[in-house]
């Protein structure tokens, strides 16, 4: 297990200064299974954990809905990694503990295989799914927290991946999503927290206006022809705001906000609803979050759904099969604790 320093807004002007200088310190290193096991089967409904709001009269209705566990990642101790749907497959690249690593998930067979490694290493990149293709964005170097502005594609039928022209500028820590015929990187540490629009037919960059609020460890989907970029962490420490950004005008306009602050979250559309699972909050010290939100596009509020199996920090999110899969992350605030679980929600219909 690695204790990994996560990185707040606040920290913006001393990231090249000390973070990329200081590497994560040690402890006694986790051993990896041996192989696969099969997966663990949790029968709903799931118990509430204690930092999961309990809906009351008071609070938002609870949605239906149940959890099982699938496949473990074959890299098991993964954090701080997106997750793609693509395809009908499920893609995780990079992240703490696998930095150069792909892999893909296939849901009707429950299981994972290992695709040829990213040209080098990453941790805190962005991804999305473009035409068939992987398109992964910036992140971090191995042993420090240093932006980058690589962008790269991954071609599945052929396995290999092909290097793009740079990103505007070096981003770690935000999100990227794909809609019509632009890939969108938001929020993230970077030199700025404008938004950078990728036109991947002609390989070239836009700086559009950012989200009023900077943050990174946020995320972002693709909803009613906009971007929704939700939560994260601020100078000020974790959100609960929602920014939507309209593409056709090119303006922001505020989301509903979230019922619980959280930066590091899984987030994905599935059904048509938004849904968001997990992610951490600093509260006395950090805590890392079982709760599950989903947006009810009829009200345009957030309701809570059920519970987690494992409360989980630094994981990707990803939408098949009216399914919502969460690979990987950490159970534990600043660490890899986490033997490579997928987490899947299916919505009650």
């Amino acid at each position: 297990m690695k204790r990994l320093p996560c990185i707040g807004l606040a920290l913006v002007g001393l990231l090249v200064s000390a973070c990329s200088s200081s590497p994560p310190v040690s402890e006694t290193p986790r051993a990896s299974p041996a192989s696969t096991p099969p997966p663990v089967v949790v029968t709903p409904p799931i118990a509430t954990l204690s930092n999961s709001p309990t809906p009351t009269t008071a609070s938002p209705t609870a949605t239906p809905g149940g959890w099982r566990l699938g496949a473990q990642l074959i890299e098991p101790w993964r954090s701080e990694m997106p997750a793609v749907a693509l395809d009908g497959w499920v893609y995780v690249p990079g992240g703490f503990g696998g930095e150069a690593r792909l892999e893909r998930y296939d849901p009707a067979a429950d299981r994972w295989e290992a695709l040829a490694d990213m040209p080098d290493g990453r941790h805190h990149l962005m991804a999305a799914g473009y035409a068939g293709s992987l398109y992964v964005f910036g992140g971090s170097t191995p042993g420090g927290f240093n932006p980058t502005d690589s962008a790269w594609r991954y071609d599945p039928p052929s396995n290999t991946w092909s290097e793009l022209g740079p990103m505007p500028e070096a981003r770690m820590s935000g999100a990227a999503v794909a809609m019509g015929d632009k890939i969108y990187v938001a929020g993230g540490v970077g030199a700025s927290n404008q938004m950078l629009e990728y036109t991947p037919e002609s390989g070239s960059w836009r700086v559009l206006p950012g989200p009023q609020h900077p943050r990174d460890h946020c995320n972002a989907v693709a909803f009613d022809n906009q971007v929704w970029v939700i939560g994260g962490r601020g100078a000020a420490g974790e959100e609960a705001s929602v920014e939507v950004f309209d593409p056709a005008t090119g303006t922001w306009t505020d989301g509903p906000a979230l019922n619980v602050a959280r930066a590091g979250f899984a987030a994905a559309v599935v059904e048509g609803q938004i849904m968001i699972g997990g992610g951490e909050v600093i509260v006395a010290g950090r805590e890392t979050l079982d709760s599950l939100e989903i947006l009810n596009p009829d009200t345009n509020a957030w309701q809570f759904g059920l519970p987690l199996p494992q409360p989980v920090h630094g994981v990707g999110g990803a939408a098949v099969d009216g399914l919502l899969l969460l690979p990987g992350g950490s159970s534990q605030a600043g660490a890899i604790e986490n033997a490579g679980q997928l987490q899947i929600f299916e919505p009650s219909p």
